[in-house]
């Protein structure tokens, strides 16, 4: 058997379904991969129908071993000048690893090796594909986190090469929990306003202030008593009020009707709470959505 060289021409493309929007629903995606076969004399394999290939994306670990990504074994035919296409198929949920590591790919025929480079063109179309850093969180409207996002929901996530730079930035293999929580901006603005520290819960509170309250009634309340003073002789006086009355004994007995001093007036001090009004929390007007985290 003649041992096969290739000079290969690689293109990352993402096979999609995209609607009128901006954005795009993507079902289904792959690697498009084109490339001369040659021979050991460097000639072309020509119109060849069934060359057997093995494509094989992988990275190096820390040690420099080779960690698989995906593996397929295809068919592939040959045009007159030796050329050959095929799309490598790739799931979705193997983009983390590819963008996440330097990934390579290697083309085997049978026990040669003819290709194996390092992916050039991955960061920029896995990227593309991702949208969004790791580490970002948006409002979602479902409740199952789409491929490579997780659910703020506090819990743990797989700990592995494709969560890495995750774990790396959230310091736990832990997701932030974010039910019935609003996001807000951290540090403090120029004009005093000031947010949680990063990745942390604040506290919900109620800006100081002041109610005007009058505790004391009007002053009022002032009165006097009319007194009557009985003897049995009078000296009399201006002004004065008398009567001739017969006391208990029958003896006659002189009456004087007289006033005290004004007098009673005095403040009621008012303690107590309103009516208990509102609710459990002070909140605005809002929305219900799960928030999800990039992986």
């Amino acid at each position: 058997m003649k041992k096969i060289y290739s000079i290969l021409y690689i293109f990352i493309g993402l096979l999609i379904i995209a609607n009128a929007n901006a954005q795009t629903n993507v079902t289904s995606s792959g690697m498009s991969i084109q490339g001369i076969a040659r021979d050991e004399n460097n000639a072309a394999i020509a119109n060849i129908d069934q060359l057997a290939l093995v494509f094989t994306v992988y990275y190096l670990n820390t040690g420099g071993s080779e960690q698989l990504i995906l593996t397929k074994t295809a068919s592939v035919k040959t045009d007159n000048f030796g050329v050959f296409s095929y799309v490598l198929d790739i799931d979705q949920s193997q983009y983390g690893l590819i963008s996440s590591q330097s990934a390579y790919l290697k083309v085997v025929q049978g026990s040669v090796v003819f290709s194996n480079e390092k992916l050039q063109a991955v960061p920029y179309a896995i990227f593309a594909q991702n949208g969004v850093p790791t580490g970002s969180i948006m409002p979602f409207i479902g409740t199952v986190s789409p491929i490579g996002w997780l659910l703020c929901d506090g819990k743990s996530f797989t700990d592995d090469v494709t969560t890495a730079k995750l774990k790396a930035l959230l310091g736990s293999t832990n997701t932030p929990n974010l039910n019935g929580m609003f996001l807000r901006g951290t540090g403090t603005t120029s004009t005093g306003q000031t947010g949680p520290t990063l990745k942390t819960v604040q506290q919900e509170d109620l800006k100081q202030h002041l109610h005007a309250v009058n505790l004391n009634t009007t002053l009022m309340g002032k009165h006097f008593h009319a007194q009557n003073v009985s003897a049995n002789s009078w000296t009399g006086g201006t002004g004065q009020r008398t009567d001739y009355n017969k006391d208990e004994n029958g003896t006659t007995a002189y009456s004087q009707g007289i006033n005290t001093g004004n007098a009673g007036a005095h403040t009621h001090n008012v303690s107590g709470n309103t009516a208990l009004t509102g609710g459990a929390e002070t909140r605005p007007v809002n929305y219900g959505v799960n928030y999800i985290i990039k992986i």
